[in-house]
This record gives C-alpha cells, structure tokens and sequence, in this order.
C-alpha cells in the first residue's frame, strides 16, 4: 500500500501544486501503479464534474421553497422548545453514538485504539472500570 499523500493527487490535478512537490509526485507516478490507478480515477471524476449539464431550475422553485419555510418556521414557533436536562442527556448519548458509528468507519481507527492502548499501559493509575473513552473506541 503506497503512503503517498492522496490530496496531493487532488492538488495535482486542480493544478494547485507546488513546483517542487510537483516534480516529487511525477517521479512517484512513474514507479506506483496505485497511485497511477487513482489518479486516472480523480482525472475521470474531474472531468465529469466539469462536463456536467446543469438542469434548468423552474421559475416556481422559489415561491415553494418561500411557502415551505414559512410552514416550517411556524410550525417550529408553536412547538415548545424547552429543553429539560433529561432530554439534553438523551440528545448528547445519541449525538456521542453518532460520532462513535462515523469513527468506527474512519481508516485511522486502530492508530488510535494503539496509542490509547500504549497510554493506559503506561500509565501507573489503572482502574478496574475501564474510561468511557476505552468503551467508545471498543477497547
């Protein structure tokens, strides 16, 4: 797997790229397959993205998008929006499950479960009750 830092790809072909790492990245190209591979992918999606046929928008959009608003905006003035500190627990438990399901995609989860790890075991102060940091992370 290369290491090579993919947003310099990205950079590269929105010709936003230093000189220097220019050259660096063209020499790279010319002995890694993968990075050949994804670059001739972000080249198609760029140009796709470029070629794209934007759609007409109709003149009525506007006075729909003006008339649900107003639904919304009334709507949302009649319900009552106090918060009691039961229901401000229950949307932060649900925000912090959120995060913990988008972390449990990102690629750079287990570098972080290992130096969490590394952390704990050198640390002198270990509990029975393992941090709710620990049970996040699923250590």
């Amino acid at each position: 797997m290369c290491k090579m830092d993919k947003d310099l790809l990205q950079k590269y072909i929105d010709k936003d790229i230093a000189p220097l790492e220019k050259i660096v990245l063209e020499n790279h190209l010319l002995s890694c397959p993968e990075c050949r591979k994804d670059i001739n992918q972000l080249k198609v999606m760029d140009w796709d993205l470029n070629n794209l046929d934007i759609p007409e928008v109709p003149k009525e959009l506007a006075s729909i998008r003006s008339s649900a608003l107003d639904t919304y905006f009334v709507a949302l003035d009649k319900e009552d929006t106090s918060f009691e500190s039961k229901d401000i627990l229950n949307f932060q438990y649900k925000n912090l499950k959120n995060t913990v399901s988008f972390i449990n995609y990102l690629p750079g989860k287990k570098m972080v479960q290992n130096a969490f790890k590394k952390t704990t075991t050198s640390s002198n102060r270990e509990t029975k009750n393992k941090s709710l940091l620990s049970k996040i992370i699923g250590l």
